[in-house]
């Protein structure tokens, strides 16, 4: 039973180590990626948003010009 008990200290011991030096640059490489994540992420939201504005005004425009030229013809009608 000690036997597994210190074979278990040392495996505990050996994973809490870990090689710090290289999780420092694993952890910047891990930031800039999140980071560029984020950015796009934002980037698709905002194209999401500037073409819902685009269709909504098309929309509108589209909408108004069948009320203008329905208004044109009861105008020709009287």
């Amino acid at each position: 039973m000690k036997k597994l008990l210190g074979l278990f200290l040392v495996v505990a011991v050996l994973t809490a180590c870990n090689n710090s030096a290289e999780s420092t640059d694993n952890s910047k490489d891990s930031l800039d990626s999140i980071a560029n994540l984020k950015k796009d992420a934002i980037d698709s939201s905002a194209d999401a948003r500037k073409n819902a504005i685009d269709s909504t005004t098309s929309a509108k425009k589209e909408t108004l010009d069948k009320m203008d030229s329905l208004n044109k013809k009861d105008s020709t009608r009287k």
